[in-house]
C-alpha cells in the first residue's frame, strides 16, 4: 500500500497537536458528536476504554459538514 492510499491515524495528543487552539474539552465535545453521527462514527475508534484513534481526513471532513451546518 502506498503512502497516498494509507490513512492517517492520531490518539488526542496527536491531534491537539495539529490543530492550534484546539483544548481537551472541545475535541471531547466534537468527538462524542462525530461518534453519535453515522455518517462520522467511523472515524473514531475506542479499542479500549482509555484508548482512542482518530481519522484526521475523516476529523477533517466532520469540520467542514460542521461548519456547513452552522452556515460557514
Amino acid at each position: 500500500m502506498s503512502k497516498e492510499n494509507e490513512a492517517e491515524w492520531v490518539n488526542k495528543d496527536g491531534l491537539i497537536q495539529r490543530f492550534e487552539g484546539l483544548n481537551r474539552n472541545t475535541l471531547n465535545a466534537l468527538l462524542m458528536e462525530m461518534r453519535n453521527n453515522t455518517e462520522f462514527h467511523e472515524y473514531v475508534i475506542n479499542p479500549t476504554q482509555r484508548l482512542v484513534w482518530i481519522n484526521v481526513e475523516g476529523f477533517l471532513k466532520f469540520l467542514k459538514w460542521k461548519a456547513h451546518e452552522r452556515g460557514y
